[in-house]
Parts: structure tokens; sequence; C-alpha cells
């Protein structure tokens, strides 16, 4: 066909301008553009064949032809709002807001009643977060159109980008009467109502929008932000993984990686996180975050390659130095760990969980006096301070009523803390006391589910603030309330810190005063804190209980102690610690390697998480070469879940760390029928060998200095007829021993809660 065929007669063009505008509307832009192309052939100064062109062109986003064949519109119809309309649409795709802002303005002065182009100019206002200017803009469009669809959800947008959520609700609803089947406006009725904090409707919304919109991420995206946040984690994470399934996004694999995390899945977290870099590698959250999870793997030595590469891109950032202190203290580098948690506490001021992870990092060291250490925990108090509540919590003044006990902890699970709190619950006298638990637990277990069966009322408060928790404790009226957290992990002493109940106290979990005014008691025992040793390394009152703090619940599937020493076999001693490998210092090092030097047969056996990893064991084995002790006569074991107990039957001896000894590990040692051998110190920390072993009988593995310990540990590797008598009965010997008598601990810990609260009455009644 020749181009004269091609072009239309004069008398076609109208029609063939309204068969074209069918294809446009109906999609078929190619079509459209060859009747608008035959058009302007016939007649090139055809002013509405040149704008629709434009919209064509602009449509499939070919922004110089469109603005060239819209100016030339305009060139012949100067007056038609409409072009300058089209043309403002055309700068504002190519984000030249000012000039498309006056095309949209010469519009109006030429039609100031043009409802497109008053929503137009509103909507570039409102992309510039000028809303104060756009709301009177999409009023004026529906004074003179009521009714109009884009201009109630516009209004809609307006109010709430004002924040005036509940009124541009109202203008959604009404866009969802003239087209109630719009994805987007249910979605806006969504996110109003998320800014309203009003969960529920917001989550309605979000599904009405995935209804209609199966493939809407943002909604799922949302969805799964509000389930998150009231702790339905399964559900969340389909809402991420729908997401995922739509469209790559950032904050979706990052929160499915945070929620896989949660759930105790770390493989599966460090893959999404893995995912979540891919698509912004230099993000110093995400690589912290990963960081913390090969934290939580023992995974030490990508914990700091994270770490670093976070630090280069956001250096001195509070959270990254704190995983780096973390996974230096892990690594028992804990001076290396002292200086990056000084630097974390200075650049978080007022972060209550990084100040508690370098207290929890001090009581390790070596080289921190308990003065040292009191003082840092004064200045967790101080700072903590002006969060108390001005109010006295005045209960009923009975001395004798039953009274209402809460705990509160993150470690209501299959963790050390449970050993030791659930015989308060099995042996409690119900008539006496009402227990409620506020657990902070993020991964649930069977242990969890047996907790929460054995308590009167059980709180998760996971995902409520500090203030709404202490609300909570408020409400439900305690008398007492226990921390079993200290500044170990997961703690809530924010929540403390407000004084919700009458009575607050610490116990257990950590070794060392809070520092916090806000707590009236801490939990010791006589042997631990003798009367005057100690007092002035705490903020607290001590309670002292009879005999021991504590006591010992054996773990269900222990499994059975050997029947003969392992030395028979062996033909030599095999010392052994199972502790927390922070623990052990360089004097600490240096003590057992005496002591190797005087057994010059004997073998030394340490469970460390992560001695797998390369260069933590090269400098965990330069370390005790330095120490003179002998890499040939070393066995070091990764700490892993099975082996629990099971090491146990391969040592003869335990050896203690110190100045922070072991607690738990000590109880599991005796339990094995292992001895270990203590050195007292002068503060808690350093002291609860003393108890475990005193209350134990065996009193003769307490030393009193470094040289004492020495030759505790020597004369009963070489008296070997004395250890295998020591050894014997030793699990029997405990069993009956008040490390293991439930009933006498939980009276004396009932006991104790009774006379706190009559003292308590005592103040009050004087008053």
């Amino acid at each position: 066909m020749t181009s004269k065929q091609q072009a239309a007669r004069a008398d076609d063009i109208p029609a063939l301008f309204n068969q074209a505008l069918q294809f446009q509307n109906g999609g078929n832009l190619p079509e459209a553009e060859k009747i608008y192309r035959r058009i302007l052939a016939a007649d090139p100064r055809h002013a509405y064949s040149l704008n629709m062109l434009g919209l064509v062109a602009l449509d499939t986003k070919h922004y110089g032809p469109a603005e060239d064949l819209v100016r030339k519109a305009i060139a012949e119809r100067p007056n038609a709002a409409l072009f300058h309309d089209t043309l403002g649409n055309i700068l504002k795709a190519q984000n030249k807001v000012e000039e498309a802002i006056a095309c949209f303005e010469k519009a109006l002065e030429l039609k100031p009643d043009f409802i497109d182009s008053l929503n137009n100019l509103g909507g570039t206002l409102l992309v510039l977060g000028r809303s104060e200017e756009a709301l009177p803009l999409f009023m004026r469009a529906l004074f003179f159109s009521p009714g109009h669809f884009n201009s109630l959800n516009n209004i809609g947008a307006a109010l709430q980008h004002l924040g005036r959520h509940e009124e541009s609700i109202y203008y959604y609803r009404q866009a969802t009467e003239v087209r109630p089947n719009v994805a987007d406006v249910h979605y806006n009725i969504g996110q109003a109502y998320r800014g309203m904090n009003r969960p529920e409707e917001a989550k309605e919304a979000y599904r009405k929008t995935i209804e209609l919109q199966p493939d809407h991420g943002d909604a799922h995206l949302n969805l799964g932000y509000i389930l998150g946040e009231e702790g339905l984690r399964d559900e969340a994470l389909e809402c991420f993984y729908n997401v995922t399934k739509i469209r790559q996004s950032l904050n979706a694999y990052a929160n499915i990686a945070h929620l896989l995390f949660k759930k105790g899945m770390l493989q599966g977290s460090i893959d999404y996180y893995r995912k979540a870099l891919e698509l912004s590698p230099l993000s110093p959250e995400i690589l912290n975050n990963l960081g913390s999870v090969y934290n939580l793997m023992t995974e030490y030595e990508e914990a700091m390659k994270c770490c670093e590469q976070a630090l280069a891109i956001k250096p001195g950032d509070a959270d990254t130095l704190n995983s780096q202190g973390t996974a230096l203290k892990n690594m028992g580098r804990l001076d290396e760990a002292a200086e990056i948690y000084k630097k974390a506490v200075s650049a978080g001021p007022g972060r209550a969980d990084i100040h508690s992870n370098y207290l929890l990092m001090m009581i390790y060291s070596a080289d921190v006096t308990p003065e040292e250490l009191v003082t840092e925990a004064k200045k967790f108090g101080e700072m903590t301070a002006p969060y108390l509540r001005n109010r006295e919590l005045v209960r009923d003044l009975k001395p004798e009523r039953r009274l209402r006990i809460g705990y509160v902890s993150a470690d209501f699970r299959a963790h050390a803390v449970h050993y030791f709190f659930e015989p308060l619950l099995n042996l409690r006298d119900p008539d006496q006391f009402e227990i409620f638990i506020y657990s902070n637990t993020e991964m649930e277990d069977e242990v969890t589910e047996r907790i929460k069966k054995k308590c009167d009322h059980w709180h998760d408060i996971r995902i409520l603030n500090d203030d709404a928790v202490a609300d909570l404790i408020e409400k439900d009226r305690i008398d007492i309330l226990m921390d079993i957290s200290g500044h170990t992990g997961g703690n809530r002493l924010m929540v403390f810190a407000r004084k919700p109940a009458p009575i607050q106290v610490t116990w257990l979990a950590y070794p060392a005063t809070t520092g916090m005014q806000a707590m009236d008691y801490r939990i010791t025992d006589s042997y631990a804190e003798p009367p005057g040793m100690t007092e002035q390394y705490n903020v607290e009152k001590l309670w002292r209980l009879p005999e021991i703090f504590c006591c010992y619940q054996a773990h269900e599937n222990s499994p059975p102690v050997t029947g003969y020493p392992l030395f028979e076999d062996n033909g030599y001693i095999t010392f052994g610690c199972f502790n927390n490998f922070a623990k052990v210092t360089d004097p600490v090092l240096e003590t057992w390697g005496k002591i190797m030097a005087q057994v010059p047969d004997s073998r030394l056996m340490l469970e460390i998480p992560g001695i797998n990893l390369p260069a933590f064991r090269a400098n965990v084995e330069e370390r005790l070469k330095r120490h003179g002790i002998p890499l040939e006569r070393t066995v070091l074991e990764r700490r892993i879940k099975s082996n629990q107990f099971v090491l146990y039957n391969e040592i003869d001896i335990a050896l203690d760390p110190f100045p922070c000894v072991g607690g738990t590990t000590s109880m599991d040692t005796l339990w094995m029928g292992v001895p270990f051998v203590t050195l007292a110190g002068k503060h808690f920390g350093a002291r609860m060998g003393v108890t475990i072993l005193t209350n134990a009988g065996l009193q003769e593995l307490i030393a009193e200095n470094r040289e004492e310990y020495i030759k505790i540990a020597v004369d009963l590797a070489t008296n070997r007829a004395r250890l295998k008598t020591l050894r014997h009965d030793l699990r029997e010997k405990i069993a009956t021993s008040p490390l293991m008598n439930q009933q006498s601990f939980t009276r004396n810990m009932e006991n104790a809660y009774r006379e706190m609260w009559r003292i308590y009455c005592s103040r009050w009644l004087k008053v």
C-alpha cells in the first residue's frame, strides 16, 4: 500500500479517530498507533491525534517522542486544557516535577473544573509531601464531580499523609462503594488502620486486598508484619514467603531470616539473610543480624567477618559493636571484648541490652575486680533510674494472706534455668502462693509447655514493650516479682526499672548485682556470701537462704554413671572442664599447666563451642602452649547437644575455672559422679563452688588460693584409691544432700517470700 493509500481522507478522520480510541482504551496500543499515524499522514496538524499518539508513547515509556508530539498538539491548540494535562503527565513520568506542576496549573487556568488536572496536580504535590496543598485540589475535584472514584481515593491518601487516619478511611470507604473491587483502595484502608494501631481492622483490609489481587506483594508484606508483631510466627512466615513468590523483596527475605532465627532454625535464617544481602550487599543491619546468627551457631569467625564488613560500612554502629564484643567474649578474648563493649556502650547510650552484655562479659574477666563490676553495674542502675514510676504500690497489708508471686525470664525452656526453677512449681504451697509467669522465651519447647501447665497464670510478653509489661504486672497485683535473668540474654530488667511490684527480687541466672535501686533483694546463701563479705558489691539487700541458694533437678535423660573410674582403663588421669570457655582465663590455664606438670601422665579435656573453626582453634592452642599445657596431652571437644553429660564419663577429675566459677556445670559434674576442685574467691560469682561442695559434703575440694588449688588437684590425682572412693557413690551422696532436696529448698524460698512480705507490711503499718 502506498503512502497515499495509507493516508486517510478528511471525511474519514472522525470515524478513524473513534476507532483508534477504542483500540487504545482496550489496551491494543499498536493498532491505535497505526490509525493515529494514518490520520496524521492525511492531516499532520490534527491536534487530538498528536495528543493521543503522545499518550501511546507515554504508555510505552518513549518519553522523548511523547513530549514532542504533545508539544506539537499544544502549538496547534494552545488553549486545549487536555493537552497541557497530558504534557504534565509526560513530564512527571520523567521526574520533571516543577515543569509538570506548571502544565497542570495551566490546564486548570484554562479549565478550572478539569477533574483530571485537579487530581494530577494534587497527586504530584502529594508525592512531594505537600499534602496540605494537595487536599483542597482533590476536594475541588470531588465538588465538581461528586462520587468521583479517583478524587475520593486521593482525598483519603492526602488525609492519611496528614495523619488524619479516621477521616481518610471515611473517604476510602466511599471509594469502595463506587468501585468495590479495586485492591489498592482496600490496601490503603489497611495502611490507615495500621497507622491508627488497629491491627484487627488492618489485617481484614489486607486480606480483602489479597482476595481481590493475590499477587499484591505489599499487602502480604504488611499482613506479615502485623502477624509477626502479634507473635504469630508461622502465619507471618507464610505471608513473607508469599511475597518472595511474587517478587524479590529485601524486606521479605530479612523478615523470614529474623523469624527463622527466633524459631531456632539457624541455618535457614542464614540462607535468607544471604538472599537479602544479594539485594543489599552494603546493608550494615543485615550484616550485623547475620553475624548474630553465626554467633549463636558458634561460627565465631564468620560472625567476626560480618561485623568487620558492617563496621566498614557504618563505623561505630552500636549494634554491630555489640555483636563483635559477643563473638570475642565467646572466643575467650576478653580483653578485646571489653574494649569493644565499652565502645558499644558509648555508641548506644541508654541501650540497656548492650550495657547488660558488657556487665555479663565483665564477670568472666580475671582483670575485673568486684569493685569495678559494681561500679559499672551502678552506672546501669543510674541509666534505668528515670524509668521508675512515681507511685507506691501498697497492697492488701495482711502479712499472712495468700501472695501473688510473679516470675520473669527469657529461659522457660530446655535451659539450665529450668533445672532449678521447676521444683518451686512442683512443690509450691498453692494455698499460700498464686504463681504468675511472664515469659520472654523466644524458642518455646516441651519444657515450656510443661511449665505452662504448672503455673496459675501464664503471660507471653515477647511482643510487649516494657511499659505494657509493667502495666500488666500492676494489673495482676503482683506482690513479689522475681527476676530470673539478671544481665543475661533476653532479660527484661527495664520492666523492673519501672517497679511494677512492691517487692522485687533477682535470683539465679546472673551471679552479681543488677545495680538497680528498684531491685530490693538478691537471693544468696551464707556459704557463697558469708555475712560482711560482699554487701559492698551489691545494690540489692542480700537475702541468705538456709543451706543453699538454689536446688538442682537432674536432667531426665542424663546417662548412668560408669561403675568404675576411667583411669583404671586408661592408666592415666584425665582432668576436664566443660564450662563456658569465656570463664577459662589465662590465670586458669597457667594454674592447670602447673597441675599437669606435676601429674606428668595426665590429660586435659576441654569442651569448647566453635573449636572446629581453624583460626579459633589455633588461637586456643597458642594460649594452651603459652601456659605450659602440652597439646599432645589435650583433648579439645566441640560442644554438641548429643555430647551433653556423655563426656563426663571420659574424665576423672573436673577443674573449676575462676574467677567466675561453674554453677549448673558444677551440679552436672557431681551428678555424673565426677568430683571437682574449686577456688574460693571473695564474691558470689567466685564462690558458687564453695556452697555447692559444702552442701555436697566435699569441703576438702575447696581451695583458698591457687597454690592450694594445685595441691588439692595433684593430691587427688596421685591418690587414686582416695579418688576411687570419692567417686564410688557420689551421685547417691548428692541426691540426698541439700543440693537436690527440693522439698526443703522450696520451703526455704517460700519462707523467704513470706518474711519479705511481713517486712513490707510492717514498714507500711508503722507509717
